[in-house]
């Protein structure tokens, strides 16, 4: 599926992807590994786990790819998928971790994920790590600094909710009437190292906009409102709607399974644990998304794994009249039916305008790859072809300098913009454009 969707035609300026492809740019070539800022001079919003992965895919290379840059999103759904199968097979039995991976990779949702350069599948993966971790230390009486430090890189993917919906599963405890038992003290000890030593590093690099960006803005301003005024609980709705939809046709399924935990839980101790572990996880995450003002589909990816744990087993239960050979059979032939569905629907995105203007931007980096330019109001998208990393320049310093006596090359958009900075006289050449016809979306100007 990853080679698929590097196949089809691209959409990196579909989805906000620009803003991460720009802080991994910004960590390999100006050496901003702690904090990161865009191309408009903004200070990142996130934690930098996700950007430093891809910039480590970068570095071998030299130059930036979609390859590099996807390649961490794509590890972490086969990551979340492989830990569905070892899950499902430990618990509920071969076939419910065979087709409980199975509906978790190929649903809309996770299948849209894996070539997406946002947070949200690292953030998820962090998430089903340290909850795996947090079920196995509670059953245990041990292993919590596993949990810890892996609830910090889940920090380190998106923010502190990330222990929230982590530990969310534990309050099986309750509901089995089993104490947590285990000492906290070393894994709390790394967590504050890891989180803090990194926070402090940022602060040190770009000082108050950090605090003002991560803390201020994102943490508390958009813990109780967002950028459209909504506030919390006002759409509580939205995440339920979001599940149904683009987990189907599992989503029923694993409704299924949540009646199943409610009304027949398990005889057996293990596999009644986990599926009210998988019940409390999946519920409290999709409390904390239902309260939350900002509402996006992709967000509930962290409850995923535990919806397509329970739907594989409701799959399980329907194949056991079918002999093993046929039931391996029928998951080799829907694989492949479902490659082929996404194969096609991807290969068609390339009529969507967002596409056509990312292949518009590759197409005009080529024909100019080797001439230095600043840029004035072009998407990043150009730059990112380009391997380059250079914040905006605004309209009347690039004027200036087209009408001073050095050579000047700019990337911009509109014109107008800049012609009343350039003085009488001062002859401006069009080198390139994209696309040639009478009103370009990108044009490339020199004064020579």
């Amino acid at each position: 599926m990853f080679s698929i969707r590097l196949a089809t035609p691209p959409n990196l300026m579909d989805n906000d992807q620009e803003r991460p492809a720009s802080y991994v740019l910004d960590a390999v070539l100006n050496g901003h590994w702690a904090c990161q800022q865009d191309w408009m001079g903004d200070v990142t919003s996130k934690p930098p786990l996700y950007t430093w992965l891809a910039a480590l895919a970068t570095l071998p290379f030299g130059r930036i790819s979609l390859f590099s840059l996807y390649l961490p999103a794509a590890l972490a759904v086969a990551g979340m998928a492989c830990l569905v199968l070892l899950a499902g097979r430990k618990y509920f039995g071969p076939t419910a971790g065979l087709f409980g991976a199975l509906a978790f990779l190929l649903s809309p949702m996770m299948s849209r994920q894996i070539a997406l350069a946002r947070t949200d599948a690292v953030f998820a993966f962090m998430i089903a790590l340290a909850a795996l971790a947090a079920f196995r230390a509670w059953t245990q009486g041990k292993g919590w600094t596993l949990f810890w430090i892996l609830a910090a890189f889940a920090t380190l993917a998106k923010g502190p909710l990330g222990v929230a919906i982590g530990a969310g599963g534990l309050l099986a405890c309750l509901w089995e009437k089993k104490t947590i038992r285990g000492n906290h003290l070393l894994g709390l000890g790394l967590f504050c190292l890891i989180v803090f030593g990194w926070f402090a590093l940022a602060y040190q690099e770009m000082g108050q906009a950090v605090v003002d960006k991560m803390l201020k803005r994102e943490l508390i301003f958009h813990a109780v409102s967002d950028d459209t005024g909504d506030f919390m609980g006002q759409n509580f709705y939205k995440p339920v709607v979001y599940f149904i939809h683009r987990f189907l046709p599992w989503s029923l399924l694993a409704c299924v399974g949540f009646w199943r935990v409610l009304k027949r839980p398990a005889a057996v101790e293990p596999e009644r644990q986990f599926e009210r572990f998988l019940f409390c996880w999946f519920l409290v995450g999709l409390v904390i998304f239902s309260i939350a003002p900002h509402q996006r589909g992709d967000l509930l990816a962290p409850i995923i794994p535990p919806a397509a744990l329970l739907a594989g087993r409701e799959i399980a239960y329907f194949l056991k009249r079918f002999r093993a050979q046929h039931t391996v059979v029928g998951a080799v032939i829907f694989s492949i039916a479902m490659l082929g569905v996404t194969a096609r629907y991807y290969f068609k995105m390339g009529e969507d305008t967002v596409v056509r203007q990312t292949l518009g931007m590759e197409h005009l980096a080529r024909s100019v790859n080797t001439i230095p330019m600043i840029h004035v109001d072009t998407p990043f998208t150009l730059q990112f072809y380009l391997n380059t990393m250079q914040q905006l320049t605004p309209p009347e310093k690039a004027g200036e300098m087209l009408s001073g006596s050095n050579k000047v090359v700019v990337a911009l958009c509109d014109f107008n913009r800049v012609r009343p900075w350039i003085k009488e006289g001062v002859e401006i050449h069009e080198l390139a454009r994209w696309p040639d016809s009478d009103d370009p979306f990108v044009r490339v100007i020199s004064n020579r």
